[in-house]
Formats: structure tokens, sequence, C-alpha cells
């Protein structure tokens, strides 16, 4: 892995942000072993799937990142970084009995859903905002496509109409409900 390809190293350099023992590790030219959260939400170590859901449960809890942008794993005093392909937090299942709808994220925390923090990527990729803002979290397709029963359409517009607010998602063209 070259330094670009290596969590911890921003534009070639150390993040400075990270934990002086992990800069002065990454700095010796030692080789992490890589710890990955894929696309989909999976966890995997060197290319290999966790088996244990007590671990994979542990990860998606202590997933954080530092102001330098390094995505890190933190548990109790230890800090490792690790390789994130799209987002560090996902939307497991949105509870719509709540006022506002509630999201179960992939930490195992919920919050409440600001419908205006709602994004649509062409891919077909569904996100909101979460924890403060801070996070972008994408939606797992059962959340998916729970919020899909909540979009109209509108003159080729769509819409989420949801907590007494209508947000605008696209044109009805740039959706594919099956990519996701």
């Amino acid at each position: 892995m070259s330094d670009e390809d290596t969590p911890g190293f921003i534009d070639g350099e150390v993040d400075d942000t990270l934990p002086d023992v992990v800069q002065d590790f990454l700095a010796s030219g030692a080789d992490l072993e890589e710890l990955r959260l894929d696309e989909r939400g999976q966890w995997t170590h060197e290319g290999l799937d966790f088996e244990n859901q007590r671990i994979v449960d542990l990860f998606s809890r202590s997933v954080n990142r530092t102001e330098g942008g390094t995505w890190i794993l933190e548990v109790g005093r230890f800090t490792y970084p690790i390789t994130v392909e799209d987002a560090g937090f996902f939307v497991d299942r949105i509870d719509f009995d709540a006022d506002p709808p509630e999201l179960k994220l992939s930490d195992q925390t919920t919050e409440p859903l600001d419908p205006e923090t709602l994004e649509y990527e062409s891919s077909g990729r569904l996100y909101c905002r979460v924890k403060d803002g801070e996070f972008r979290a994408r939606f797992q397709r059962p959340a998916y496509f729970d919020l899909a029963e909540y979009i109209t359409e509108d003159d080729g517009e769509l819409f989420v109409d949801i907590a007494g607010e209508r947000v605008h998602l696209g044109d009805v063209g740039d959706f594919d409900w099956e990519e996701n």
C-alpha cells in the first residue's frame, strides 16, 4: 500500500491529528494491517470478512474521524487508522412511529432523522447527516426501501414527504432503485 492509500496519511504526510504513538508508527514505515469498512457496511481485515458479530458491533460503535480527516477506530485508549470506502455510518432502520422518525444507526445509536439532510446520488445511494451533522450516513437497503414509501413524484421531480416536511431529492430519471 502506498502512503496515499494507507490510512493515517493525508496528501502523503502522516496525519498530525492522530495520537503521537500512531504517528510515530506510521512515520517509521511500518505496515498497518488493513481494517476496512466497505461501501455496503461490511468490515474486513486484510480482505477477509469478520465473522464474529461482537467484533463487528464493537468496530461499528468505535468509528470516528480525526480533525485531520483520517477515519479511525477508537477502542478504549487505542486508536487505529482504518479505510472507509464510502460512509463511516449506516442507517439500518427507520422508526416511522416516532415523531420525528428515528434512525437506527450501525453504531447501535438512534437519533431523529433531519429530512433536510437527505441526499440522493445518481449511483442509487441515499444518505443523510448524523451525529449533529458531522458525518454522512448511507441508507442500507431495508431503511432505503422503507423511506421510499414516503417519496412522491410531482412533474418529474421526486420529493420525500416526511415529518411535515417536503424535501426535493431530484429528477425521476436520476433514480436507480435497484442499484442501492
